[in-house]
């Protein structure tokens, strides 16, 4: 008896461990636009494209069916490069010398056009968030800011 309580002690505390484990890893927030609240899942893999290895995250809206891939190359000195793409849609967040807003995605790694992209979102919304910050950021902070900027972009 004693036996089976301390196994099931240690099935009961690995289990609390690693669902604690997952949810420490997950983002989570709200948007305050119609895409509702925003879940972040880091993904086990890791895609390299051009020979630059990105971090994927797995970004799902409580108020929105699309799902989207986030890639992210974090850089030097708290740079980072957040690449949002689907099907349908890719986005490109990053740091420049005025500081981390949206940008289109570089021509070398887009797989949809420029006219694609520009059709799906509002011009001016784009060109105001080309500066969402200009204090350095963890790479899960500039995540949670580019999960709730980037539905602005579809108003």
């Amino acid at each position: 008896m004693k036996r089976t309580l301390i196994i099931l002690a240690v099935v009961l505390f690995s289990a609390f461990s690693l669902q604690s484990f997952a949810s420490v890893n997950t983002l989570q927030g709200s948007t305050f636009t119609e895409f509702g609240n925003y879940t972040l899942v880091p993904a086990d893999e890791v895609v390299v494209i051009n020979n630059v290895a990105y971090k994927k995250w797995n970004l799902n809206y409580s108020g929105n069916q699309e799902k989207f891939e986030v890639l992210v190359a974090p850089g030097i000195d708290g740079n980072c490069c957040i690449t949002v793409r689907n099907e349908h849609f890719e986005i490109s967040y990053a740091n420049n010398g005025s500081g981390f807003g949206v940008r289109l995605v570089d021509t070398a790694q887009r797989s949809l056009t420029k006219k694609e992209v520009m059709k799906q979102i509002d011009y001016d919304k784009f060109v105001s968030q080309q500066v969402l910050t200009t204090n350095p950021k963890s790479a899960e902070e500039y995540l949670g800011l580019v999960a709730c900027f980037m539905p602005l972009l579809f108003g």
